[in-house]
């Protein structure tokens, strides 16, 4: 038996709108890096205005839509997976494939831009590969440890900042962004086991108890950076800012995901989000996207470092134009020109039949 892709009808479109989401997310956090990255200039001073969206950008973006975006990769995981294996495909060999195209595809984006994400994902998925055969039970358990172990390095690394203490080493090493996108992995695939995704309703009780606890474990961290921030308390501690922000980002990340899936679950709220779809459904094209917009836009407008204001405000066309571009492109065609790239290289030649890619 061949390998396919699956088809359009069995696609879970509350993931395509939760990563549409994601895109939009990541766009806000990574357009001024376009400028920082590319003429290693510092940003303006943020006051006024640009100090209270950085304080929002702090609370509910910066890490948290990194962490969304982790969580589906980790799911797409297990959709992947399980899908191959009833097929009866060479599963692990497949996603294999799948990874080292996806680090490829990364290779040549990160030459374009330094804050590329692919290829990183790529090397911890070969990490993911090992759990797949485990029990949720046990995927819950390594997730859990890790992103504890995590939280408690940054707890650590916070006493000691705030104590005018140098950070330990080891601990320093420890804070690495790699532990909290792993451990969203891990909660991703734990998700795809469990069904938590696919079976919204049997599981509600369940999400409610993970937005109420990680909503109750984020407040305090919140509160932390709004002090941190000085825009309220006017003394701005920016390595203590730092440190809580990436604090926050399991807790938020697990609370969002939780509540965006409740909320779809109700028709109105699917129906308002439906166009996140679009660009969800061609997440790779979209994130590639963003950067071959912003390659242009840079030199053809003289774009240089602007207000954090100035970058929102141009994030908005740019994510208009995406869904729309997304919307025209996916009513001919069943995947992105990326997502048929990544496909190629990963199932190999083109089948008379063409099925729409996996979640």
């Amino acid at each position: 038996m061949q390998a396919e892709p699956i088809t359009q009808k069995d696609r879970i479109y509350s993931i395509d709108i939760v990563r549409g989401l994601a895109l939009f997310g990541i766009l806000l956090v990574n357009l001024p890096g376009f400028i920082m990255y590319s003429e290693d200039v510092p940003m303006p001073i943020e006051a006024g205005i640009d100090a209270w969206i950085r304080l929002s950008y702090d609370l509910f973006i910066q890490t948290k839509f990194f962490g969304i975006f982790s969580f589906l990769f980790g799911l797409g995981f297990y959709i992947f997976m399980s899908r191959a294996e009833q097929r009866g495909q060479k599963v692990f060999r497949l996603f294999s494939r799948r990874l080292f195209a996806m680090f490829a595809i990364g290779v040549i984006h990160v030459v374009i831009w330094f804050g590329d994400i692919l290829t990183v994902y790529a090397l911890l998925g070969f990490l993911l590969m090992p759990f797949y055969r485990r029990k949720s039970s046990t995927i819950l358990a390594w997730a859990a440890s890790l992103g504890g172990v995590y939280m408690l390095t940054q707890g650590v690394a916070l006493v000691q900042t705030l104590n005018g203490q140098e950070v330990y080493p080891f601990v320093a090493s420890l804070q690495t962004t790699l532990i909290p996108i792993f451990v969203m992995f891990l909660f991703g695939l734990y998700a795809g086991k469990r069904g938590l995704i696919a079976q919204i309703r049997e599981h509600k009780s369940l999400l409610k108890r993970i937005a109420v606890t990680t909503l109750a474990i984020s407040l305090p961290i919140a509160a932390g950076i709004v002090w941190a921030s000085g825009v309220v308390f006017g003394s701005k501690l920016e390595q203590v800012n730092k440190i809580l922000v990436d604090l926050s980002t399991l807790p938020m990340a697990l609370c969002f995901i939780a509540s965006l899936f409740l909320l779809l679950d109700r028709e109105p709220v699917r129906k308002v989000l439906q166009p996140f779809a679009y660009t969800g459904q061609m997440g790779l094209s979209t994130y590639l996207g963003q950067t071959v917009i912003m390659t242009i836009l840079i030199p053809l407008f003289s774009i240089t470092a602007m207000p954090l204001s100035s970058w929102f405000l141009l994030a908005l066309p740019i994510y208009a134009f995406q869904l729309l571009a997304s919307w025209l492109w996916l009513k001919r065609f069943n995947r992105g020109p990326m997502e048929k790239l990544w496909r190629f290289l990963t199932y190999g030649r083109k089948k008379k039949a063409v099925p729409a890619p996996a979640n």
